[in-house]
């Protein structure tokens, strides 16, 4: 599995977020933020920041299923870059965003904006194929 590590960068994220925050969309601002962060965070191989913004169930998905700690395991799937964000979309308490290639799904609990799911790619049929993503 390769080792591709991904961020967004950071012209590239304050013009999005200011974009969405002139049209009112202060929610998908935190949503970007928070992938944003997680991506950043992957990219910078800081795998415990990577794994504070996911899930419960995401993490606790990427210890069983990897075997070691989660930031561990976040290393070992060699998520793919993220380039900037072509779309955000907010639904309720879920959300995504697609980038060039691939989206990442994020959820909403009370402690904020979490990623359920990354380096997701779209199938012909089904749900997409998640390279980290909960149960």
């Amino acid at each position: 599995m390769g080792r591709t590590r991904a961020a967004l960068s950071s012209g590239a994220l304050g013009t999005c977020l200011l974009a969405l925050t002139a049209c009112g969309g202060s929610q998908d601002a935190s949503v970007v933020a928070v992938a944003a962060d997680f991506y950043a965070a992957v990219g910078a191989d800081d795998g415990e920041t990577a794994c504070a913004l996911l899930s419960p169930t995401t993490r606790a998905e990427v210890e069983q299923s990897s075997g070691v700690s989660c930031a561990e395991g976040l290393r070992a799937e060699g998520l793919p870059s993220a380039a900037d964000v072509e779309d955000v979309s907010v639904f309720g308490a879920m959300a995504q965003v697609r980038y060039a290639g691939e989206t990442a799904y994020l959820t909403r609990d009370r402690d904020g904006w979490r990623v359920l799911a990354a380096g997701c790619t779209s199938r012909p049929t089904g749900p997409d194929d998640c390279q980290v993503e909960g149960g």
